[in-house]
């Protein structure tokens, strides 16, 4: 597969939807990194398949990190009792009061932890995609003074 693109939107393309991992909120993460890409310069397609980096193994990791940052920056430790009683009439009787000890931290937490993915991503992304453009740019020149010499 092959994306267009100079090496910057590319890495920050795929960058950007490792970053927009760490939201919590599932099934807007490709919207998200497309309409963040698209504003910042990325490619687009490149977002969508950066969100790859949260899936099902690492999704685990990725909510514990962005809830215990969350609670760090509110000022929380970690308490068993501040959750609620969880059955199903609660989930429809008042939901806020069931999620929200945990998507507030969460949310909070994503906006710091989506920085530091973004950035762990960019950095090595850009070297090794120019890396690979200056090398793809310097066989098409090689092939191209062979084709010609015959």
């Amino acid at each position: 597969m092959r994306l267009k693109g100079d090496g910057h939107s590319i890495a920050l393309g795929l960058a950007i939807g490792a970053g927009v991992s760490a939201s919590p909120f599932m099934g807007t993460h490709f919207v998200t990194a497309a309409l963040l890409a698209w504003f910042f310069g990325g490619n687009i397609l490149a977002s969508a398949i950066g969100t790859w980096v949260g899936n099902p193994f690492t999704f685990p990791f990725i909510w514990l990190f962005t809830f215990n940052t969350g609670n760090f920056l509110l000022g929380r430790g970690f308490d068993d009792n501040a959750f609620p009683e969880i059955s199903l009439e609660n989930i429809f009787m008042s939901p806020l009061e069931i999620f929200g000890p945990i998507i507030v931290p969460m949310t909070i937490g994503a906006f710091p932890v989506g920085v530091l993915i973004t950035v762990l991503t960019y950095i090595p992304s850009n070297i090794l995609i120019n890396f690979y453009k200056k090398k793809k740019a310097e066989r098409a020149v090689k092939k191209k003074n062979v084709n010609s010499s015959l």
